[in-house]
């Protein structure tokens, strides 16, 4: 008898912590996903999985490039491809093939305008351009430019080297001669007459 009874108790304690646990899932389903439909739940996370695992070709690396020129948010481009924001950022930070030792994140505010991918050793550049919007874009309406034209943009991301008091600005930036790169450095590329600066990055 005593063991009979024993297993009822512990039958019934199965059955109170199937029962307790199972509506707590069905509740924790609604919270999450709007449903306790098990069918459903099956098909998000199977969304969900896959969405993880996608991998992006150049078709659709070019497509993201457009959506960001047109302003749509990384947030609404990553479920547009059902996958994450940071599978995204990913795909964007990426360097480009070659000796580009350099990035540098032309911004407007917390906007990216143009990415330049600097090739010191070949003397070249590689720019996305992450902005429709001509007057905020790094070169304007170049689509490829050189070395010159890379040169130009630093100079014109630095006080003048006319300047009178040019020693002790570069003094005080602690730099030893006029090096538009090395200034834009230290300053970010920050004028007064815009809200543009200059974030960099180097490969790791």
């Amino acid at each position: 008898m005593g063991e009979k009874k024993g297993i009822k108790i512990a039958a019934a304690n199965r059955k109170a912590y199937h029962d307790y646990f199972v509506e707590d899932k069905y509740e924790a389903g609604i919270e999450l996903f709007g449903t306790d439909s098990v069918t459903e739940l099956r098909r998000i996370a199977g969304k969900q999985k896959t969405g993880r695992k996608k991998a992006l070709n150049n078709a659709d690396l070019q497509k993201i490039i457009e959506m960001q020129q047109q302003g749509i948010t990384t947030k609404e481009i990553a479920e547009s491809f059902g996958i994450s924001r940071q599978t995204i950022s990913k795909y964007l930070n990426a360097f480009p093939k070659g000796n580009y030792t350099m990035r540098m994140n032309y911004m407007f505010r917390q906007k990216v305008c143009t990415e330049i991918y600097v090739d010191f050793l070949n003397e070249k550049i590689s720019i996305i351009n992450r902005t429709n919007d001509i007057l905020r874009r790094a070169f304007g309406v170049i689509e490829n430019p050189t070395w010159e034209d890379f040169q130009y943009f630093l100079r014109e991301r630095c006080f003048p080297e006319e300047r009178g008091n040019k020693k002790d600005i570069l003094n005080h930036l602690g730099i030893d001669h006029f090096d538009p790169l090395q200034i834009v450095e230290a300053t970010k590329g920050r004028m007064a007459e815009d809200n543009q600066y200059i974030m960099i990055a180097y490969k790791r």
